[in-house]
């Protein structure tokens, strides 16, 4: 396993696959499978390379492979199958997992080489709305249930992080006449989606300023003040704004920059209960990213 000492409970199996705990118990016992440690209190315990073969387990099940057949397969063979269904389908899913393994060894060679792959294959914004978006969602369900530590996510986000920045700064300079600014209100500090949507503006010829995390209200309307012509304030908010706070958050905006010229279009879980009516003027809400994404980029 390397360096990195990684043990991992039938839970964790759990939220990494899909599969019910149950269900892997059975598989371990009907067809050995697994052969987890356990601990003084006899709790299973697994390492990362049982992690990776329920992954493949699972993956070929759900793709019509018995578990009978599976489990009477040679590891070797099971890992040849999954990567020749995986080269065959246009689904994520078998991406994913391998991406997922990756973050957990702190691959980076692998994560980067796969991306690559894909990439080259169907064009990076593909590589972004099918793949990476999904993988930071399914790592924020997985940081959550404490199935992954800070450290890994980290190093996740940073890899995508470096990727978008690479891709965006090989655009052309913009030509479009209204500005847009990106920016996460104060104490939110998750900027990936925003990166993104830096990159499809660009990509389309707009003129974009880019503040990222955590920006007060008075920066915003400083820049306002110095900025002539129309500003679109573009923002994602994921954890702050709360729900509760979002609309009274959006009016101060709106009172703050009440200028015509001035428009937000933002995007997140604490604003998706606001209906439109509800808005102030000059302000679009999308749920989530892929809503922001179709607003300002169009279908790819």
């Amino acid at each position: 396993m390397g360096p990195f000492l990684m043990r991992f409970h039938i839970r964790d199996l759990e939220q990494f696959t899909g599969v019910k705990a149950h269900t892997i118990r059975v598989w371990e016992r009907r067809y050995g499978l697994l052969k987890p440690d356990r601990t003084e209190t006899n709790i299973r315990t697994y390492d990362l390379d049982e992690l990776k073969e329920i992954l493949n387990v699972a993956y070929l099940n759900q793709h019509g492979h018995k578990i009978s057949k599976i489990a009477a397969m040679p590891p070797a063979e099971r890992e040849r199958i999954v990567r020749s269904t995986i080269q065959s389908e246009d689904r994520p899913e078998g991406i994913l997992n391998t991406l997922v393994i990756a973050m957990l060894a702190f691959e980076e060679d692998v994560f980067e080489r796969c991306c690559d792959d894909f990439e080259r294959e169907h064009g990076f914004r593909a590589l972004m709305e099918e793949i990476l978006v999904k993988l930071m969602e399914r790592i924020g369900l997985l940081w959550q249930s404490s199935a992954i530590c800070p450290a890994q996510e980290h190093f996740v986000s940073n890899l995508v992080r470096q990727r978008l920045i690479r891709s965006t700064h090989g655009l052309a300079a913009p030509t479009g006449n209204t500005t847009y600014v990106l920016f996460l209100p104060e104490n939110e500090i998750h900027e990936l989606g925003l990166l993104y949507l830096n990159y499809l503006l660009r990509v389309n010829g707009e003129r974009t300023i880019y503040l990222g995390q955590s920006v007060p209200r008075q920066d915003l309307r400083q820049l306002v003040s110095l900025r002539g012509g129309d500003v679109v304030f573009v923002g994602l908010l994921i954890v702050q704004p709360s729900t509760e706070e979002a609309l009274g958050y959006l009016r101060m905006l709106r009172m703050d920059m009440p200028e015509q010229r001035v428009r937000f279009v933002l995007a997140g879980y604490p604003v998706k209960d606001i209906a439109p009516e509800e808005a102030p003027r000059g302000f679009r809400l999308f749920p989530d990213l892929s809503g922001i994404i179709g607003e300002l980029a169009g279908p790819r």
